[in-house]
């Protein structure tokens, strides 16, 4: 609790010093700063593993949808104990509080089982909240998935609270904004100075190929694309902040809606030290 604290003041004067002054120049994610209840199902995830944190999304009143990424500790690739997890919901700033804002302890988390944290594939993680979320109002809401192939250059949204550059030491951005990320084709993508054939049939990509100021950077890890208002995707690698060539890769939420679900209903309770199988 101390460290959150203390980072969350931390952030607020970062976040006054240098966005009160009119030569502080524009935010390399760009982006338009959102409403409370624009993007409901929206979550961060605080972990102690990763500085600027992750994010989620809200799938049912006990349930929050991630990056396996998010939930795997980054230097011994095993899966960390749900105990150190908060989900924050409700809430469209870190500084300040709103009246709306609810937060939950993580006691259970479901990574996928065929995650492999070399190529990204699979990267996906239900989360299973302590105490379930109140009836839902318009702060706090669960995202409908899309079931649709969508054509490329559909105009899709990403909103999240990502830092300003893409270093250890970058101080995430204290409100929520939202940028509009168009669906790329695989192939561009995957052009050897892109993603150099790294993005799979299970992901989708988009953003922008060109160097610019609305793109997903740290802190955005495991946050929703929506796409005609449905979660499409759930962010998995491409944090590349505005650099060229550098678009965001989402995992297709389309084609694990079922393993999703079932989730939902699972006993077990996997062991903090779990490692996914990996590729020889």
């Amino acid at each position: 609790m101390q460290r959150f604290v203390a980072v969350v003041t931390l952030l607020a004067l970062l976040s006054v010093g240098t966005e009160s002054l009119p030569d502080a120049g524009p935010r390399i994610t760009g982006g338009t700063q959102t409403l409370l209840g624009q993007y409901p199902s929206a979550v961060i995830i605080e972990t102690p593993y990763i500085v600027q944190n992750c994010m989620g999304t809200v799938v049912n009143r006990q349930h929050v949808l991630t990056a396996a990424s998010c939930v795997m500790n980054p230097t011994t690739f095993v899966l960390i104990n749900p105990f150190w997890l908060r989900v924050i919901a409700g809430d469209i700033n870190i500084v300040p509080v709103s009246h709306r804002r609810e937060v939950r302890n993580v006691i259970r988390s479901y990574v996928h089982p065929n995650y492999n944290r070399l190529t990204d594939g699979n990267n996906l993680a239900v989360l299973r909240l302590d105490v379930p979320y109140p009836e839902f109002h318009n702060t706090i809401e669960p995202a409908l998935f899309n079931t649709r192939i969508l054509a490329d250059n559909t105009q899709c949204q990403f909103a999240g609270w990502g830092a300003a550059a893409n270093q250890d030491t970058a101080v995430v951005r204290t409100s929520q904004f939202v940028i509009t990320q168009p669906i790329l084709t695989t192939a561009s993508c995957n052009a050897a100075n892109v993603h150099n054939n790294r993005v799979q049939q299970t992901m989708i990509c988009a953003g922008q190929l060109a160097a610019g100021q609305n793109a997903a950077c740290r802190g955005n890890m495991g946050g929703g694309l929506y796409c005609n208002g449905r979660l499409t995707g759930v962010l998995a690698f491409g944090l590349g902040c505005g650099v060229a060539n550098q678009p965001a890769v989402y995992m297709d939420v389309r084609q694990y809606t079922q393993w999703i679900e079932t989730q939902f209903t699972r006993t077990d309770n996997p062991p903090p030290g779990w490692t996914p199988p990996q590729p020889l």
